[in-house]
């Protein structure tokens, strides 16, 4: 069982394969963004560009991205303005930005470059994210594979192994969310789940100018220390389809946004 993630520079797609790919192992990759204009990005620049468009954040619970059972996210429209105004404003965060890289932010993809280790894969999705301090996730897995851009801001990392999951009591599959823990890390209630003091997280911070690989299956959740910026690419490799198609087609069936 890994007791640390490794931190690596930028190691060549062929050493990425064989020592993170294959083996599924979670790794902070340092350097890989360093070139990336999107480096500048900050809140005000982004408000000066963009500040009158659209968005559509997703409504939080007491700071942390929760997915409803039956509904999905729940989202509320805003101008990108009044959003970064509200993430601003001193209190626990009430929205968090979730923002594909496409229509009027499409001029975004250019500041940033797709890693190389997934260059070229399927299901490939790329999203902006940007929440205050204190914005937080439930502890959840991924579908697919995951790499994880910080541009601006600190965010704690908690991990565990896909091999963790009793111990993190997953939502029934007829709930359409059995990629989320019933337990809640900041406030774990061992009583109704005793299983959890057996599980075994492992912690890291991620800083700005870092890239972090998550494969597919491996639970996490991150927690913003500093008002953040962050770019995420999620992608497969074609022996996940079967699993990736059939999780989408129960939550379409089930009319649940995601």
């Amino acid at each position: 069982m890994m007791a640390s993630v490794d931190s690596v520079w930028c190691p060549t797609p062929g050493a990425f394969r064989r020592d993170y790919l294959e083996r599924e192992r979670p790794a902070i990759l340092a350097g890989a963004i360093d070139a990336w204009p999107a480096r500048r990005w900050s809140l005000d620049a982004l408000e000066a560009r963009f500040g009158e468009h659209l968005v559509t954040p997703v409504k939080l619970r007491e700071g942390h991205f929760h997915i409803d059972l039956d509904e999905g996210v729940c989202t509320e429209p805003m101008l990108l303005r009044d959003y970064l105004a509200r993430i601003r404003a001193p209190g626990a965060p009430a929205w968090y930005l979730r923002l594909p890289l496409d229509g009027p932010f499409a001029a975004l993809r250019s500041e940033i470059a797709e890693p190389p280790y997934c260059r070229g894969r399927i299901a490939m999705k790329t999203n902006l994210w940007v929440g205050a301090r204190g914005t937080a996730s439930d502890i959840h897995y991924d579908m697919t594979h995951n790499f994880v851009a910080q541009i601006e801001g600190r965010r704690r990392v908690t991990l565990f192994a896909p091999d963790d999951a009793p111990n993190l009591y997953p939502y029934p599959r007829r709930t359409l969310n059995w990629h989320h823990a019933r337990v809640r890390l900041e406030q774990a209630d061992l009583h109704a789940y005793p299983r959890f003091a057996d599980a075994r997280p492992i912690e890291l911070e991620l800083a700005a100018g870092e890239m972090l690989w998550v494969p597919r299956g491996w639970w996490h959740r991150f927690e913003a220390l500093e008002p953040s910026i962050a770019v995420n690419f999620f992608w497969a490799t074609p022996r996940h389809v079967p699993a990736l198609a059939a999780a989408r087609v129960l939550w379409t069936l089930g009319q649940v946004r995601t």
